[in-house]
């Protein structure tokens, strides 16, 4: 079964043709679970979705660049505290935006296996809807 936030491989193939080479920075809108669901056999349960967020799936996502050799530079992390013109599915948590030399560099770390045993199995845990968008500098 597909979780709702997965990246599935069709999309990260259409966004290395649309995004090319060259710096990219993406742009992470997140809406966090009001409690964790772990698989119940993960070893590195955290006890709330900020904490399996930012320690577990942060932590994991940092230790998948250093095996593959990446380093991402964070532009922003922040709560969002009001939203003066938005819908009304677009109460997001936190806004995240990180700026990587490169997409292909993006996608191997989304490709390493530290991140699919470290980092992923939080990002499913804790995040109830996201949204991941690249943008580029004019």
């Amino acid at each position: 079964m597909t979780q709702a936030n997965e990246l599935e491989d069709a999309a990260l193939e259409e966004a290395t043709q649309a995004i090319g080479e060259g710096p990219v920075v993406m742009v992470n809108l997140i809406r966090f679970r009001d409690t964790p669901n772990y698989a119940h056999d993960f070893a590195e349960v955290k006890p709330d979705s900020r904490s399996g967020y930012y320690e577990g799936y942060v932590g994991g996502f940092y230790a998948a660049c250093e095996e593959v050799g990446v380093t991402p530079q964070l532009v922003y992390a922040g709560q969002r505290i009001h939203s003066l013109l938005a819908g009304p599915d677009d109460n997001w948590d936190d806004i995240v935006v990180v700026r990587y030399e490169s997409f292909a560099d993006l996608r191997a770390i989304l490709d390493s296996d530290v991140y699919a045993c470290r980092a992923k199995p939080h990002r499913f845990a804790v995040v109830a809807d996201w949204r991941f968008i690249a943008t580029r500098t004019r």
